[in-house]
């Protein structure tokens, strides 16, 4: 890996956040002022190898200038959330599984791929990057829902559970780059099927398949419920259900759904405990749709008022999170204006 790194403009007025998912990459131009000023999107070609995807992210980066009337030469960082375990001081990928390369056959995921130097090749700016969930806690915690505080912890609830955790104005990345895997922590014992077994993981008790699998449960049972109003053929239920479904029954007085999403604020409400527990934040974010339930959500708030040290959950504030899908860009702005400020200090 080489050592010659491109070095950040301190006086610059613009840097790129960058958001790279499985599917696009998204990028936006931010000024000092906090303000997105345009922004560019296109494929990620998440499956078709390191080159191509790092293709893919200059030709968004690039685009976000050309639209904002900036020249890559007046960015003054660029930072990337890129989904997967990150070493952030190498600039390292060092496990991607939705990014890879079919091989002889056999489909290989990222592993050991060194994009901050290949970015840097490309585009000639200086580049950092951080997981992607660690971004948007970022994002979050410097032009969202935690501006002002110092300690933050987030869970954005979706397919799988993701979150991040700010720590004095620091990203919690632990010894490898690997911390705040907030989906992973065990909030139970002998439930919740995964491919290594049932460990009771948040997200397999309160991620998006969790839940229509327990709404499925229940409808099969015999039970009335107006999720039947969304069956259509003879599919598994599971086809014909999602967490929006369901709780749109729950609002409109469901009982079945109601408590399906209770169950499931059951088990968000004793991650939040946990890790108020342990970090005692000023300000605990909750992003992602399904985070928008309102059952889900007063569900989750009492168990952690039942389950938190009283006096550590009284500091914090459960907030909804401000930024939506500008949270990862927002967020690899913040990093990009960090190693800005550090040139400056140089």
């Amino acid at each position: 890996m080489s050592t010659n790194r491109a070095a950040a403009r301190a006086g610059a007025k613009y840097v790129i956040g960058i958001d790279l998912g499985g599917t696009n990459v998204r990028a936006a131009v931010v000024d000092h002022e906090e303000k997105l000023l345009e922004r560019a999107e296109n494929s990620s070609s998440a499956k078709s190898g390191a080159k191509q995807t790092v293709a893919r992210i200059a030709e968004a980066a690039r685009a976000a200038a050309a639209n904002s009337g900036v020249k890559m030469a007046d960015i003054g960082a660029i930072g990337v959330a890129v989904p997967g375990h990150i070493n952030v001081p190498q600039g390292m990928i060092v496990w991607a599984p939705n990014f890879g390369e079919n091989i002889d056959g056999n489909y290989v995921p990222y592993k050991q791929i060194p994009l901050r130097e290949m970015l840097e090749a490309e585009l000639g700016v200086a580049t950092t990057m951080d997981n992607d969930a660690n971004v948007a806690a970022l994002g979050e915690f410097r032009y969202g829902a935690g501006r002002g505080t110092r300690h933050l912890v987030m869970f954005t609830l979706g397919t799988g559970i993701g979150g991040g955790i700010i720590v004095e104005g620091e990203v919690l990345r632990g010894a490898t780059g690997g911390a705040a895997e907030v989906g992973h922590i065990i909030i139970a014992d002998g439930v919740g099927s995964s491919p290594n077994g049932a460990h009771g993981r948040l997200e397999t008790l309160a991620g998006r398949d969790p839940i229509i699998e327990r709404a499925a449960l229940k409808m099969e049972s015999g039970r009335a419920t107006l999720l039947w109003d969304y069956v259509k053929g003879p599919e598994a239920l599971q086809q014909h259900l999602d967490p929006k479904t369901i709780d749109d029954a729950a609002e409109a007085g469901d009982e079945l759904a109601k408590e399906v999403l209770r169950e499931t604020g059951h088990y968000v409400g004793l991650g939040i405990a946990s890790m108020v527990n342990v970090f005692n934040p000023e300000v605990f974010v909750l992003g992602g749709k399904i985070s928008n339930s309102r059952t889900l959500r007063e569900a989750a708030e009492n168990t952690a008022r039942a389950s938190a040290i009283g006096s550590i959950l009284a500091a914090a504030r459960i907030v909804s999170a401000e930024l939506g899908d500008n949270a990862g860009i927002m967020g690899a702005a913040e990093l990009a204006w960090r190693e800005v400020d550090a040139a400056k200090r140089a």
